[in-house]
């Protein structure tokens, strides 16, 4: 995190998102998704299929568009319930802008780009870390 900018309203989201991506394969089961998730204490991971990324899969997804419609988790395939194309925001926006989109959007994660291309992915649990340094500058 880049301290000139901890807290500060201005602060970008690339300041708060996380570089290392973890990914899973399209044709890997909910099981595996899920466990996967559970290893990496994450709450999404981006969906391959070689190297390209082709999906979002969250843990939101994964309950609601699996287990609560009672899908196999050791048969149904992660691309069967995977939100197709992730949603995303460059790195050099507003962690507010972040935090709109998300709002509007109805989701907890953004994968974040530059020039397009994805580097890495930020989460509502990112944000809530926004706040909390901010407010913890502003009672300084």
């Amino acid at each position: 995190m880049n301290p000139s900018s901890q807290g500060s309203p201005g602060s970008m989201v690339s300041d708060y998102m996380h570089r290392e991506i973890k990914t899973i394969s399209a044709d890997a089961s909910l099981r595996e998704a899920g466990q996967a998730m559970a290893d990496n204490r994450v709450g999404a991971l981006l969906v391959v299929r070689g190297q390209e990324y082709v999906g979002i899969i969250s843990e939101k997804r994964l309950t609601r568009e699996g287990m609560a419609k009672g899908l196999n988790p050791e048969t149904t395939q992660v691309q069967s319930i995977m939100r197709p194309e992730p949603i995303g925001i460059e790195g050099d926006r507003s962690v507010k802008e972040a935090q709109a989109m998300m709002k509007t959007r109805g989701v907890r994660h953004l994968v974040v780009t530059e020039k397009g291309k994805i580097v890495g992915m930020v989460a509502i649990s990112d944000l809530i870390r926004f706040y909390s340094d901010f407010f913890d500058e502003s009672q300084s």
